[in-house]
């Protein structure tokens, strides 16, 4: 399993989609895992490191992470979030069993119980919104 924190600087420009020198600059100065941690609670470190990989290869391959971890919902917001995404088609690579994975994940980790991360400007002006 790659550990977040050791992503090459290429690997990292292409999860944080990154479209300019000052993003990707910003970017390889993050610690990914305080960016994607996994507070343990109900998420097996196993099924976290699993939900964060599929964030980075899947997610990112329309937008950055930073939407991703900066809203705060719960079990039911990410539920209907997922959804939509994948009833629209955006997201037809990633099996049933991967996306609830990835709604626990998130519903743990990004609730509104818990801060977003600390994100560099630079990476905060990358938000995309359909």
């Amino acid at each position: 399993m790659i550990r977040l924190r050791m992503l090459p600087p290429v690997l990292l420009g292409l999860a944080l989609g990154a479209g300019s020198t000052a993003t990707g600059a910003s970017a390889q100065q993050l610690d990914l895992d305080e960016v994607f941690r996994c507070s343990g609670e109900t998420v097996s470190q196993d099924n976290c490191l699993a939900a964060r990989q599929v964030l980075l290869n899947d997610c990112t391959t329309c937008h950055t992470f930073v939407p991703i971890v900066m809203q705060s919902f719960d079990e039911n917001g990410w539920r209907g979030l997922l959804t939509r995404h994948v009833e629209n088609g955006r997201v037809t690579q990633v099996p049933p069993e991967q996306i609830e994975n990835l709604r626990l994940y998130l519903a743990e980790n990004f609730n509104g119980d818990l801060p977003p991360p600390d994100l560099p400007p630079a990476l905060l002006e990358t938000w995309t919104s359909y």
